[in-house]
C-alpha cells in the first residue's frame, strides 16, 4: 500500500497504469463523399474448418462496421463483411481484387482481418527473419490450400488506385500459449507444406513495413507477440479490434492516426488491469512520418464542427435512420445506438450488443439526429437490463424524461464487473476440487466455480500444501494460503472482495468525454519509434524497490507526467497488487502551492512530485517499497471541483477495511464504487434538470480516466 511522506525516513511503494456464403460485389454507383466514396471490407473467422477455432472474430467486424457507419460516415452498401463459410482462401482473394477493381483515386478503404496468423518459409528473400507472414482462410491447412502471404496482399494492395487506405490486421504470427481461461492467441504454428507457396510465384515485397510508406498499416502485434481472443464486456473480441473500435468511437473530429493509435494504447492499458495481465501486446502502427499526423480517414478535415453539427442536428431531428443504423447526414462525434422507447421507462437499444451494450452498462440519450452529443445535456440515462439478441433492453432515468423514437444513445459507463464471481481451478485432482469449492460456496456469496475453456475472474491452483488466488490471465498472485483445513476459504474470500473493488474502480470510463487525459510514468516514452514504425506502449514499467542508503532516482521514485486537453482537476487513485485501494493525489502531505486542489491547465505539462532532490516543491514522494508486485494507477480528470471531491470523497471511502461477514467476506463487492457510478451518471443530465433553457455555449461537467500499470521487483 502507497502511503505519503513529507520527509525522507519512510519508504513509500507505488505502481500505476495510466487500449454469407458467395462473395459479394461491390456497388457500382457507390454514395460519394466531398473526398470520393469511402469502402470497407471485413473479414472475421472463428468456425475454422481444420484448425481450432476462436470466438471473437466474428463480433469483431460486427463492430467494426458499426463503428464505420455510425461515427465515420461509410455508406452501409458500401461495406463488405465476409464472416466463417464465406471467408475461404478463394472468397478472400476475390474480395480484395474487387475492391482493387471499383476503387477510384479519390476513394477512402479500410481493410479489416480477424482471425488467425501464421508464418511459413520465405519464398523470395524479401524477410530477414527468413518467414513470411500469412493470414489463415477459414479452409486454411485443408489439404491444397495456402495461407494468404504477405507478399500477395502487398500485390494486391499495390494496384489500388488511391493512397487512402487503412489496413488493420488482428492476427498473430509468433503466438504463445496462455494459462488464461478463455483467452486464445490468435496464431497457429508455421505452415510447413513449401510447396504450396512455391507454386504461387509471388516476386513481391513484404506489406509491413515497405506498403507502409503509402498507406496505414495496423497490426495488432508484433511477429513476436501474440494477439489475443477473449471475453470482454459481456461479449468475446480481440483485445486489439475491441480496443482499436473504443479509440474510433470516441476520436474527434480530425483526429490524426497517431492520435488513434494512441487511444488504442491507452485502451489495451486498461483490459491489462482488468485482466490482472503483466503485459499486453504491441500493436504495431507502420506509415510514413506524413501519414501519421493526418487524419485517419481523406475527408475527415470535412467533418462538422460541434456548433455546426448541433445546428445540422436541429435541422434533421426527427430524421430517424431506422434499425440498420444507416450513416448520419453529418458525422457524428461519436458513435451511437438507436433508442426504441417501449413504455414510460423503457426502451431498446436497437444492436447494443455489437458496441458494448452490456448488462448493467449506461447510456446517455440525446434527441433524434444529434451529432454533437455535449457532456451534461443528455436527455435522460439508460441502463441495460438484458440482452436480445443483438439488441439490449435498457431502464431510461429520471421517469419523467419522455424519449422520442429514433433519439440516440452513447455510451456514458461500462457494465461494472459485478454479478456471480468465477473462479476457475488449475492443477487441482477432481476429489480435491470438489473440497475447494465446499469451502468457496461456503465462504463466498455468489460464487461460481467454472470449468476450464469458461471466462473466470480468478483462478486458484493447488502446489503440494499450498494454494495460490490468481487473477484471470494467471499472471498475477493475490495469495498464497495454507491448503490444510478451511481456515484459507476466509483469506481468499478477503482477497477477492479487496480486489473486486478494485476491478470496479478501475473500470470506470466515460467514453463520451470530450476531456482527454495523458498520463505516463516520467521519463518513458508513449511511443517507441522507428523510421516509419510507431509501436505502442502497452508494458508495465519495470522499476525496483528504494533502499534506505540508496538515492531517489526514476528507476526507484515515481514521477508522473500528467497532460490534459482543457482545464481540469487531477485525481490520482493507487490499486496495489493485492486490491487494496488508496488516494495519492491530492493529499494531505503536499505544499498548498503545488496544485493544492488538483488544478492543472490546458496544455501545461505537469510533473507530480515535481522533483526527486530533497526540498522538492511538492513537499512528498513517491518511492517504492515492499512488496514487489504490479500495481494500477487509475488517473481522474474533471472539469469541476465538485465532481473532483465526489471522486476523491469515494476513494478514501474504499480504505475502510473490509471485514468478515456472515458468508461473505465484504461490506458489499463494489458497494463503494457503485455509489460513484451512480454519481457520475447522473452528470449526464445535469445541465438540462437543473436548467432546461441552458445555452449550448455554456461550460458542461465532464470528466474522463486513464491508467498506467508498473511493475516493482526487488
Amino acid at each position: 500500500m502507497i502511503r505519503h511522506r513529507n520527509t525522507d525516513r519512510l519508504l513509500v511503494r507505488f505502481l500505476m497504469i495510466v487500449c454469407c456464403i458467395g462473395v459479394p460485389t461491390w456497388p457500382q454507383n457507390a454514395a460519394p463523399t466531398p473526398s470520393g466514396a469511402k469502402r470497407a471490407l471485413l473479414i472475421g473467422i472463428n468456425d475454422y474448418r481444420a484448425v481450432p477455432g476462436l470466438q471473437g472474430s466474428v463480433n469483431d467486424v460486427q463492430t467494426m462496421r458499426e463503428v464505420l457507419v455510425k461515427r465515420w460516415g461509410f455508406p452501409e452498401a458500401n461495406i463488405k463483411v465476409l464472416t466463417d463459410a464465406a471467408a475461404t482462401r478463394a472468397g478472400i482473394l476475390a474480395a480484395l481484387e474487387d475492391l482493387v477493381r471499383t476503387t477510384g483515386p479519390n476513394d477512402t478503404d479500410y481493410f479489416h482481418y480477424s482471425g488467425h496468423g501464421s508464418q511459413v518459409e520465405d519464398q523470395n528473400g524479401d524477410e530477414a527473419d527468413g518467414l513470411d507472414e500469412t493470414i489463415v482462410p477459414v479452409d486454411g491447412r485443408s489439404p491444397g490450400i495456402a495461407d494468404i502471404l504477405d507478399d500477395q496482399l502487398d500485390a494486391i494492395f499495390a494496384r489500388l488506385k488511391t493512397r487512402n487506405a487503412v489496413i488493420v490486421l488482428d492476427s498473430c504470427h509468433s503466438g504463445t500459449a496462455t494459462r488464461a481461461f478463455d483467452i486464445r492467441a490468435r496464431s497457429l504454428p508455421q505452415d510447413k507444406r513449401v510447396d504450396l507457396y512455391k507454386e504461387s510465384g509471388v516476386q513481391t515485397r513484404a506489406l509491413v513495413p515497405l506498403m507502409s510508406s503509402r498507406y496505414v498499416v495496423i497490426s495488432a502485434a508484433a511477429s513476436t507477440e501474440e494477439a489475443l481472443d477473449g471475453p470482454v464486456e459481456g461479449r468475446y473480441h480481440g483485445f486489439f479490434t475491441y480496443a482499436l473500435a473504443r479509440s474510433m468511437s470516441a476520436s474527434p473530429a480530425g483526429a490524426s492516426v497517431r492520435s488513434v493509435f494512441g487511444g488504442v494504447a491507452r485502451e489495451l492499458n486498461r483490459l491489462q488491469a482488468q485482466f490482472g495481465r503483466t503485459s499486453m501486446p504491441e500493436p504495431q502502427l507502420e506509415a510514413s512520418s506524413a501519414l501519421m499526423e493526418q487524419p485517419l480517414f481523406a475527408d475527415a478535415r470535412s467533418t462538422l464542427s460541434a456548433p455546426a453539427a448541433m445546428t445540422a442536428m436541429n435541422a434533421n431531428a426527427g430524421a430517424g435512420t431506422g434499425a440498420s443504423g444507416g450513416s448520419a447526414a453529418a458525422t457524428s462525434r461519436l458513435v451511437w445506438l438507436e433508442v426504441q422507447p417501449t413504455g414510460p421507462n423503457d426502451a431498446i437499444l436497437v444492436r447494443g450488443t455489437l458496441l458494448g451494450a452490456a448488462p448493467g452498462s449506461t447510456w446517455a440519450i440525446y434527441p433524434p439526429g444529434e451529432t454533437a452529443f455535449a457532456p451534461g445535456r443528455a436527455l435522460a440515462v439508460a441502463s441495460v437490463t438484458q440482452q436480445s439478441g443483438n439488441d439490449v433492453l435498457a431502464r431510461i432515468q429520471p421517469h419523467q424524461r419522455l424519449v422520442e423514437k429514433g433519439a440516440r444513445a452513447v455510451a456514458l459507463l461500462p457494465a461494472p464487473a459485478s454479478g456471480s464471481i468465477a473462479i476457475g481451478m488449475l492443477n487441482v485432482p477432481p476429489v480435491r476440487r470438489r473440497e475447494i469449492e465446499a469451502v468457496l460456496h461456503r465462504d463466498i456469496a455468489n460464487v461460481s466455480v467454472v470449468e476450464p475453456g469458461a471466462p473466470a475472474r480468478f483462478l486458484v491452483e493447488l502446489q503440494g500444501d499450498t494454494l495460490r488466488l490468481l487473477t484471470a490471465a494467471g499472471q498475477q498472485v493475490v495469495g498464497v494460503f495454507s491448503a490444510s483445513g478451511t481456515q484459507w476459504g476466509a483469506g481468499i474470500a478477503q482477497a477477492v472482495a479487496r480486489m473486486g473493488n478494485a476491478a470496479q474502480l478501475l473500470a470506470l470510463d466515460n467514453p463520451a468525454s470530450r476531456l482527454l487525459v495523458t498520463a505516463h510514468v516520467a521519463g518513458r516514452q508513449i511511443f517507441a519509434t522507428r523510421g516509419i514504425a510507431v509501436v505502442a506502449d502497452t508494458q508495465s514499467a519495470q522499476l525496483h524497490i528504494r533502499r534506505s542508503n540508496e538515492a531517489r532516482a526514476p528507476q526507484n521514485s515515481l514521477q508522473i507526467e500528467i497532460d490534459v486537453n482543457a482545464d481540469a482537476y487531477i485525481t490520482i487513485a493507487d490499486v496495489d497488487s493485492e486490491g487494496g485501494v488508496n488516494l495519492l493525489f491530492p493529499n494531505d502531505y503536499q505544499q498548498r502551492s503545488f496544485y493544492g486542489d488538483g488544478r492543472v491547465r490546458a496544455g501545461e505539462h505537469v510533473l507530480i512530485p515535481d522533483s526527486l532532490q530533497s526540498g522538492n516543491r511538492a513537499g512528498f514522494y513517491w518511492d517504492y517499497s515492499p512488496p514487489q508486485g504490479i500495481d494500477t494507477l487509475r488517473v481522474f480528470a474533471s472539469t469541476d471541483l465538485a465532481t473532483a471531491n465526489m471522486i476523491r470523497q469515494r476513494v478514501l471511502a474504499m480504505r475502510r477495511p473490509i471485514t468478515q461477514t456472515a458468508g461473505l467476506a465484504t461490506r458489499g463487492i463494489g458497494e463503494d464504487v457503485a455509489a460513484l457510478r451512480a454519481d457520475l451518471s447522473q452528470l449526464a443530465t445535469r445541465d438540462i434538470i437543473v436548467s432546461p433553457n441552458t445555452s449550448t455555449s455554456d461550460p458542461a461537467v465532464d470528466w474522463s480516466a486513464t491508467s498506467l500499470t508498473v511493475q516493482v521487483n526487488d
